[in-house]
């Protein structure tokens, strides 16, 4: 095994990773991994400054916003999107979301746990 240092570890981890999501009439969309930065950023904007969740947020919908895009990389969506995403049909969405969690590494569990604390 190759030894771990600083400069295989940015070589290694400074790849995002993103998957193409078949949407069934829509078309093609790609689902990226979330950076450091963009994690953060999710927190923050689904989260009180007390650290409970948003009642008025949908994680799902926020999710899909920072992580869905086209092919050539460019958002598909912004914050803007937020409320016309959450009165979208949830099918879509929900595929979309299974996508993100899956590329971030985040499950089910994680995502209650958020909303408890």
């Amino acid at each position: 095994m190759t030894q771990l240092n600083k400069k295989n570890f940015f070589a290694k981890l400074g790849i995002l990773h993103r998957e193409k999501v078949t949407l069934a009439g829509l078309g093609d969309v790609y689902v990226k991994a979330l950076t450091v930065k963009e994690g953060e950023e999710f927190e923050r904007l689904a989260y009180n400054t007390d650290g409970q969740f948003k009642d008025d947020t949908s994680a799902k919908s926020l999710m899909v916003i920072m992580t869905v895009e086209d092919k050539g990389g460019n958002k598909l969506f912004n914050l803007d999107d937020l409320e016309q995403l959450t009165s979208m049909p949830a099918a879509p969405i929900n595929k979309l979301f299974s996508a993100a969690m899956k590329l971030n590494s985040i499950t089910e569990n994680d995502i209650e746990e958020l909303k408890k604390n």
